[in-house]
């Protein structure tokens, strides 16, 4: 019984290697002719002269579109693969600096406010920091991304117990409905069409496989008044769950 638990334990090992290592090539591989793509649609489009039909740039203009969404998603693919590979280093982070800093990598933060509270015991700790800045930013730039208000509001909520840190990031925007949240967390999937808002829709698959790699849990819900909740534990202690 124990030998073949063992054996089914290394298949699963060499499955996931050898996942991981299609992954990479495949994501390596496919890049460079899509980067052919879009410079050999740049030279004919220089070749065409100034007196090309509109309706040809534009056509050329969605082409090279298309190219780069699927670039994102291969890069997005990539780093789903290699979420327990990059970024492992524990160093000590400040909690309140952190989420200030995701807040800036935002960038244009125009008709945009934050409601930011903390209770913390220590607002510092020791643990991998560039994974827990990869889920916070994520979850704020989702809250931003799918906002449809003209004035936006981020809700940041920070609190401590003895076990991990919680964190809740809420919005003011359309929320999700009933019928596909069971989904958000799948890799690739939006809510909206992938025309309306450009996004490769990893983000959340991202955050999910992080949080289950350390030892802590996402959920979402619905806002009283609408938009949406995401709700997080990140552990003190890191417990790395491959």
């Amino acid at each position: 019984m124990i030998e073949s638990q063992e054996k089914c334990q290394e298949e699963l090992i060499a499955l996931k290697k050898e996942y991981e290592d299609f992954v990479y090539i495949v994501s390596h591989d496919i890049k460079t002719p899509m980067r052919a793509i879009v410079n050999i649609a740049t030279w004919i489009e220089d070749d065409l002269g100034a007196n090309v039909d509109q309706d040809i740039l534009d056509n050329f203009s969605l082409l090279k579109n298309r190219v780069g969404r699927l670039e994102n998603m291969m890069n997005a693919l990539l780093e789903l693969s290699h979420v327990n590979r990059t970024k492992m280093e524990l160093f000590e982070v400040s909690i309140p600096k952190l989420v200030n800093d995701c807040i800036e990598m935002l960038g244009d933060k125009t008709n945009l406010e934050f409601h930011i509270s903390y209770n913390l015991i220590d607002e510092k700790c020791i643990t991998l920091g560039k994974k827990l800045e990869k889920v916070i930013y994520s979850l704020l730039h989702n809250a931003i991304q799918f906002n449809d208000k003209e004035k936006k509001n981020v809700s940041i909520e920070v609190s401590e117990n003895e076990m991990d840190f919680e964190i809740t990031i809420s919005d003011d925007g359309p929320g999700i409905p009933e019928e596909v949240k069971s989904k958000i967390f799948s890799i690739f999937y939006t809510v909206s069409s992938k025309d309306v808002v450009d996004s490769t829709g990893a983000g959340l698959a991202i955050c999910d496989k992080i949080l289950k790699m350390v030892g802590g849990t996402i959920q979402y819900t619905p806002g009283l008044n609408g938009g949406s909740v995401f709700k997080f534990n990140w552990p003190k202690t890191i417990t790395i769950n491959n």
